[in-house]
């Protein structure tokens, strides 16, 4: 049998690759997924292994019990647990691992443990230049261009050297290296940033712009109600702006994605014992959704002085609470910094906690950004291997048996 050319080879790997992580193949691919599934929402958690310098990924089941067991996903011999920040939902089965205080950062397919390193780039400023930790003026994420059909990786920052704001892209499939995006970046909004990841969400892009670590003068000049989440269509690379809900801008902590809606955390521990959770109606279609024909809603109220303890002290405890998702039986999942998943029912006010990293793995400590625990979504969809030219992780995949 004649060896094929290395060139009809190599095209007929691009074909393959480009047809593994098109539109259609991902669609087709998570309904095959949903219909021979039980409906049970899955989770991805981390925690550090080997005398901190390892990671390990495990998935876990959520049972409405707290019954579910774990299986390891991958192991990363290279990366630290401490300050890494995972998304808290996967983009068409890719997710993206960094510390917001490196270079260094990654695209992964959790389920195979196929990754790519990004090209590295200039480094950020930070809030306090006098300090270390997680924190810096910067915010990545990733998203999907079902116009081009791939992923996108956006980097909002502001520059360490000279202090300017930039935005850049950089395309999974296509390449061509970092490169700023079409739609000028609005200004001041990179000293509202520290680290977190953006929500994407139909095609969109969201920040929220936190002034928490500014002073109560240049936070009242630098945003207004109107100017508190800011948006990027992946598609057109253009800039826009959503107001938060009404009398609630200094209340909103963080953005989540729920059940397809955008979702502000309204946090009032402080004056009313309680956490909200509104969502937008206007996300979608690739652009800004205009103001005028989008409105937030509540969602639930969870009223903290109504739970009975130790639950009352859980949720009140602690730097966040992001939902994950909505149960099949209609509850919403909430992840915490502490670790857990808890299940709320908003008719009955009730919670009961349905996972918790303590029973199954050396506990981290409570991460600055975001959280040790996400949705998973068990994927095939390969990694664009353009501009691998970082340092390559050492990923071992677990086996599929339960192994804690």
């Amino acid at each position: 049998m004649a060896t094929p050319p290395l060139a009809s080879t190599t095209a007929r790997r691009r074909t393959t690759a480009a047809a593994l992580t098109s539109d259609h193949f991902v669609r087709a691919h998570r309904a095959l997924g949903t219909a021979t599934d039980d409906g049970q929402p899955e989770i991805v958690f981390f925690a550090p292994a080997a005398g901190g310098s390892t990671t390990a990924f495990y998935t876990c089941k959520i049972a409405s019990d707290g019954s579910g067991s774990a299986r390891e996903l991958v192991t990363v011999g290279n990366l630290r647990a401490k300050d890494l920040v995972v998304l808290t939902k996967p983009c068409n089965g890719l997710t993206l691992l960094f510390q917001a205080s490196s270079s260094e950062y990654y695209v992964c397919n959790l389920s195979t443990g196929e990754h790519v390193s990004l090209p590295p780039y200039a480094s950020a400023a930070k809030p306090d230049p006098y300090s270390g930790g997680a924190y810096v003026c910067s915010s990545t994420g990733l998203g999907f261009d079902p116009a081009a059909g791939e992923h996108k990786v956006v980097r909002l920052y502001e520059e360490k050297e000279r202090g300017q704001q930039r935005c850049e892209m950089y395309s999974l499939v296509s390449g061509g290296g970092w490169r700023p995006s079409a739609g000028r970046v609005p200004p001041d909004v990179t000293k509202c940033l520290e680290g977190r990841p953006p929500v994407f969400l139909e095609g969109c892009f969201y920040w929220h712009m936190d002034t928490g670590r500014l002073g109560a003068v240049e936070a009242s000049i630098l945003r207004s109600p109107e100017q508190t989440i800011l948006s990027l269509s992946v598609v057109t690379e253009q800039f826009g702006w959503i107001p938060t809900p009404e009398g609630l801008a200094r209340e909103v902590s963080h953005l989540a994605e729920l059940d397809g809606s955008l979702c502000a955390v309204v946090d009032l521990r402080l004056v009313a014992e309680e956490y909200e959770l509104w969502t937008w109606s206007g996300a979608g279609a690739g652009a800004a959704p205009a103001a005028s024909s989008s409105s937030w809603s509540r969602r639930c109220r969870i009223s903290l002085t109504s739970l009975e303890r130790p639950m009352r002290d859980e949720l009140g405890l602690g730097l966040r609470v992001l939902p994950l998702c909505t149960s099949p039986d209609g509850k919403i999942l909430l992840a915490t910094s502490w670790h857990k998943v808890y299940a709320y029912g908003a008719g009955s006010n009730r919670v009961n906690t349905v996972f918790s990293m303590h029973h199954l793995v050396d506990v981290p400590v409570e991460p600055a950004l975001m959280l040790n625990i996400a949705l998973h979504e068990e994927s095939v969809v390969v990694v664009g291997r353009r501009g691998d030219v970082g340092r390559r992780l050492k990923m071992e995949v677990g086996k599929s048996g339960v192994v804690i």
